[in-house]
């Protein structure tokens, strides 16, 4: 698989994560390894564009209500492209689930 190929599959799940995070009415922190740069954030597009910076991205899920993170998941970029969800908290299996559905599909 070429590089583009790669890009447009990490690009395709992480825009995924981000929709079912903010269907599930999370607001999301990006943190690309070094600093925080977006914070509690429901504009998909704003969360995108603060992503792909670095390596690795780390996208914290917040409640609206106590501001809290409940969870997160870390994305690593530049392996197959389908692996890009490196590891992520428990508690968003669900929230996941369909994403990571996706990936799988898309490793085969």
């Amino acid at each position: 698989m070429g590089v583009k190929a790669r890009i447009k599959i990490e690009e395709q799940i992480v825009k995924e994560v981000v929709k079912a995070a903010l269907a599930a009415d999370y607001l999301l922190t990006v943190n690309d390894g070094e600093e925080d740069t977006l914070v509690n954030s429901e504009n998909e597009s704003a969360i995108l564009a603060a992503m792909f910076t670095t390596d690795e991205d780390r996208l914290f899920f917040v409640n609206k209500v106590t501001r809290r993170i409940v969870g997160w998941v870390f994305f690593v970029y530049g392996n197959d492209g389908y692996d890009v969800i490196n590891d992520y908290t428990t508690n968003l299996e669900t929230i996941l689930a369909p994403v990571n559905k996706l990936a799988e599909e898309l490793s085969e």
